[in-house]
């Protein structure tokens, strides 16, 4: 096992870089270390979708296809640890507990997906937002160990993008949620959950 993280190349990348490119090939597999990235899909008619937002121990690139079908962009300056696809597969096949790991981020991603999926098709503006400002709360809980502040480094139009309404819909959701006593923005970047119940209640339980 050290053997196959010593076979992992490290490097940084600053914020607003693309480092990933929708149909390029895809020999490798992306952990992130340090930082935050946003995944997304440029459709035909120029309109972008958010897949997902990248935080530190996410995996990127869990795929075996031979083109990447999305671009990954840093938001943040980020640190990127690298593993080539051959050498997983290599390493995976000796090591089933390694394999396993990989199984379990792929379930992972894909309860995430259908979650998503699920908040694009069935609920308001008000709920969806909720839903993601819980989301990254656990998230939050989980990597820096914060109980009702949220870091938000992805921009309101980011989030627009990702939970498919208008920005303008977004800023005064957020204006909303604040008159409401849900919520108390610190500033663009930092939230902090006043009303954790109402809120995750207003998400409808998908968290």
């Amino acid at each position: 096992m050290q053997a196959f993280f010593d076979a992992a190349s490290y490097t940084k990348v600053g914020s607003g870089t693309v480092f990933v490119h929708d149909g390029e090939k895809s020999p490798f597999y992306f952990n992130i270390n340090r930082g935050m990235t946003r995944s997304f899909k440029i459709l035909p008619d120029g309109r972008r979708q958010i897949l997902n937002f990248g935080m530190p121990g996410t995996l990127m690139g869990l795929s075996q296809k031979a083109d990447f079908d999305f671009s990954i962009e840093s938001i943040t300056d980020v640190s990127l640890c690298r593993f080539s696809k051959d050498k997983v597969d290599f390493y995976s096949n000796k090591h089933p507990e390694l394999r396993k790991a990989i199984m379990d981020k792929l379930m992972y991603e894909l309860a995430e997906s259908r979650m998503h999926i699920l908040a694009l098709g069935k609920m308001s503006a008000k709920e969806r937002l909720a839903f993601f400002l819980i989301k990254q709360n656990a998230i939050g809980m989980k990597i820096y160990g914060q109980m009702n502040k949220i870091i938000l480094p992805m921009s309101r139009y980011d989030i627009s993008d990702y939970l498919g309404v208008t920005t303008e819909t977004i800023s005064r959701t957020f204006t909303q949620f604040e008159s409401e006593g849900l919520i108390t923005s610190l500033k663009a970047s930092e939230i902090v959950i006043r009303d954790r119940r109402r809120l995750a209640a207003l998400a409808g339980g998908m968290t």
